[in-house]
C-alpha cells in the first residue's frame, strides 16, 4: 500500500467524521476517494492524467462498473440499525440514516451506476470529473463553514483544501 502524505491522511480522517452529507455525496465520495487514492500513488500527476488511469484500470469495472464499491457501503451502513429499527447509526458521524435516507441511497446508487457503465472513455472521464467537481463543491463549502466554527479550530482535521483539485 502506498504511503500517503499527511494532506491525504488529514482528508480521509475528515471524511468519516463530517456530519450532513447527502445521499449523492455519499456516493460520490466513493469516486472521489478511488481517484485520490490513485493520484498520490501515482506521485499526484496533473489531474486528466490520473482521471484517464483511473478509468482504463481493471478495477474501475470490477468496483464501480458492477457498483461493488457502492454495495459495500451500503451493508456496511445495514450492519448497525438503531435500536427501535427506524433507521442506521453510523458511528465515525453520529449521524442516523432512516429507513427512506436507505432506499433512496439504492435509487441514487442503481442511477450512478448507469451513467458509469459506458464503454465510450470520453464519457467515462466527463462523469468521473462531474461526480469529483460535485464532492468537490460539496467538501469545501463544508469545510469553509467548519473553518469558521470556533469549537473547530485547530482541529488537525480541518484544513481549508482538499487534497486533489478538480478543476478544468
Amino acid at each position: 500500500m502506498a504511503k500517503h502524505g499527511v494532506e491525504i491522511r488529514r482528508y480521509l480522517a475528515w471524511r468519516k467524521k463530517v456530519k450532513g452529507k447527502t445521499i449523492p455525496v455519499r456516493l460520490y465520495e466513493i469516486v472521489y476517494v478511488g481517484l485520490v487514492m490513485l493520484w498520490s500513488k501515482m506521485g499526484k500527476p496533473p489531474l486528466s492524467r490520473a482521471i484517464n488511469e483511473y478509468i482504463n484500470r481493471a478495477e474501475y469495472k470490477k468496483e464501480l462498473m458492477s457498483g461493488d464499491l457502492f454495495k459495500k457501503l451500503i451493508t456496511e451502513i445495514k450492519e448497525t440499525p438503531c435500536e427501535d429499527k427506524t433507521g442506521y447509526y453510523l458511528a465515525n458521524s453520529r449521524e442516523t440514516l432512516s429507513q427512506k435516507d436507505l432506499k433512496q441511497l439504492n435509487n441514487e446508487k442503481e442511477l450512478i451506476i448507469k451513467e458509469l457503465m459506458t464503454n465510450n472513455k470520453v464519457e467515462r472521464y466527463q462523469t468521473v470529473f462531474k461526480f469529483c467537481e460535485f464532492y468537490q463543491s460539496w467538501a469545501l463549502a463544508k469545510k469553509s463553514i467548519q473553518a469558521e466554527d470556533i469549537t473547530k479550530q485547530g482541529n488537525f482535521e480541518i484544513h481549508p483544501e482538499l487534497p486533489l483539485k478538480i478543476v478544468h
